[in-house]
This record gives structure tokens, sequence and C-alpha cells, in this order.
């Protein structure tokens, strides 16, 4: 990554938390945590059975949780930024759907085996703005070491989805959309889309 675009990175995250930081807001019928244990719960019954199922096998197990945990148009629009706006509805479509694939393929190649790792949800606070709140966990592995994640949720008609999440402070959303920016800016969204697709193909060779 070059200077810049890292330059652009940092600017993002201060932007993200700055704008995103808060108190709590609940969602009639249910807590906003219940979305991330969701999350968790799935991810650790897939470790546990992650050398059975292989590649293939995680990757189908883990797409209709992301699906439904995660506001994947929402999280596509954001990292797209303002390039969103330039893009007819068939790239926002190409663009949703290899997003979609990405996100679901990271989790399907980086949790495959599991050797004691726990996820803890520890607490959840309403955001200022709008009806978010932040959830916060925590990832223990196996020797203790332990990585705390931030995820920030919302509701979509009647359940909460995750729009970013962090892990020890860094924003997801803010590292994709200015390393994805730079990409659009300089070379523009075929190009973008290919390189997503070859990370896709990393993970399915367990790269």
């Amino acid at each position: 990554m070059t200077g810049a675009v890292m330059n652009n990175v940092l600017v993002c995250v201060t932007v993200f938390w700055t704008a995103w930081g808060g108190h709590a807001w609940a969602l009639e019928g249910g807590d906003a945590a219940h979305v991330v244990r969701e999350l968790h719960e799935s991810i650790t019954a897939m470790m546990k059975n992650g050398d059975a199922l292989g590649y293939e096998g995680r990757y189908q197990t883990i797409a209709p949780v992301i699906d439904q945990t995660h506001d994947l148009d929402r999280i596509a629009r954001l990292v797209a930024g303002r390039h969103w706006k330039q893009f007819t509805e068939a790239q926002r479509d190409a663009f949703v759907q290899t997003f979609r694939d990405l996100s679901v393929s990271t989790y399907a190649g980086r949790f495959k085996t599991y050797g004691g790792e726990r996820f803890d949800v520890l607490s959840e606070q309403p955001l200022p703005r709008g009806a978010r709140t932040l959830v916060t966990g925590h990832f223990v592995k196996a020797d203790g070491e332990r990585m705390t994640f931030h995820y920030i949720v919302h509701p979509v008609r009647d359940q909460w989805k995750i729009i970013n999440i962090s892990v020890n402070g860094v924003s997801d959303v803010a590292l994709k959309r200015a390393e994805y920016g730079a990409i659009l800016k300089q070379d523009g969204l075929p190009t973008l889309l290919q390189r997503l697709r070859d990370q896709i193909q990393d993970h399915a060779r367990g790269l």
C-alpha cells in the first residue's frame, strides 16, 4: 500500500470513529448484541468442522449467516464512497455481488480450524447519530491472546445488521474505502472487480 493510500486510510478511520462514536439505543424486540452472538456462534461451529467441510463447505455454511447478519448492500455503498453515484445500475449490482462473495470467502478462508478459540461479547452502547449501536467483543486465541472487535450495527426493517467491524481499533470499512477509492480513481471499476475476484481465489487456495 502506498504512502498516499495509507494516509487516506488513517483519515478515513478517524472520520468513521468520530462520526459513529456514542451512547445506547435498543431495537424493540431484541438486543443489538444478539446479531453479533449469532455470527460468533456460527463461526465457532464452522471452525469446529472446518477440516471436514473444506473451503467450499465452509463457504456454503457461512454464506447464509453473513447474508443474515451483515447489511452487505449498505456496506458496499459505504466502501465505494463517492464513486457509488457514478456506477450504473448494472455496475452497482456487479460490485455488490462481488463484494458479497469476497466477504463470505474471507470468513471461509480465515476461520479454518478450531483450537479452543472463543468469542466474548462484552458490551453494547448506543451511538449518537441515527439508530446505530456499538457492540464490543473479544476474540480469544488458543494461546490466550485477545483481539478486540467493535461492531457497528443498525436496524434494517425489524432486525439488527452489522455495517462495520473494527479489529483492534482499525475500521474495515475505512480501510476498504481508502483502498478501493484509490483503485477506482486510477484504474476504474473493472480493475477493482478483478482484484476482488483475485482475492476470492486466494482465499479458496488457502493463501
